[in-house]
């Protein structure tokens, strides 16, 4: 067991958002604020931390929902910015159309008992999930070297999507794409890692046969603390 400092990633999945049925919903539609749920998240968000923002409006306005609904001065956080890096995956063409006629470009395609694609499916000038499960990897990559260097132990709180979250896993773990698909991600839910930098090389005393993240909570519901 190792008692280095570690660096927590708390990723909160956005609001609900506002869609019309029958539809796959916009690439960028608005949230639907739930005052219940936001004020839940307010209530437990951690002092002194450093919001990072996907940049599409929902994750956006959620993060101003919690915000209106933290407790005291030390739950703002030090810092804030957009990170395009951790915005979801990109449906295409999909975005927008009616349900039935994406169903129909499906059929022919290979299965997911548990997600409408595969994490090789890949939609009209869209991304597939493979690739952004690729993206969000290098991203997750980039932070455990600026972390290392900078020796930070700050807690960050990543207002992102389902699939992003789903992505982050499957790094974390090494899983497979298409089983990250088979997790459930639910609106305003928090998933937590914490990060362990590797000991420098000679001064290690354990070996990091677990990996580098542990998992401290996944798809925690607002209500619960």
């Amino acid at each position: 067991m190792n008692n280095s400092p570690v660096t927590r990633f708390i990723w909160i999945r956005h609001a609900p958002v506002e869609k019309e049925k029958g539809y796959v919903p916009d690439y960028d539609p608005n949230a639907r604020y739930n005052v219940s749920a936001a004020e839940q998240l307010g209530r437990v968000m951690p002092e002194n931390a450093h919001w990072i923002i996907s940049p599409l409006k929902r994750t956006r306005q959620t993060a101003e929902q919690v915000r209106q609904h933290l407790n005291h001065q030390a739950q703002y956080p030090l810092s804030e910015h957009i990170e395009p890096d951790i915005i979801e995956q990109d449906l295409g063409s999909w975005a927008g159309a009616q349900l039935a006629d994406v169903w129909e470009e499906l059929a022919p395609l290979p299965k997911h008992n548990f997600s409408f694609q595969r994490a090789e499916t890949q939609p009209p000038n869209g991304e597939r999930f493979a690739d952004q499960c690729l993206r969000i990897a290098t991203y997750l990559h980039t932070q455990e070297v600026r972390i290392a260097t900078e020796k930070d132990t700050r807690t960050h709180v990543m207002f992102a999507h389902a699939h992003t979250i789903r992505a982050v896993i499957s790094h974390c773990f090494r899983l497979d794409p298409d089983t990250a698909l088979s997790i459930a991600i639910d609106n305003y839910s928090r998933t937590i890692f914490d990060y362990l930098p590797p000991e420098p090389e000679g001064n290690s005393t354990l070996t990091p046969a677990g990996g580098n993240w542990q998992l401290r909570g996944l798809n925690i519901p607002a209500t619960e603390p």
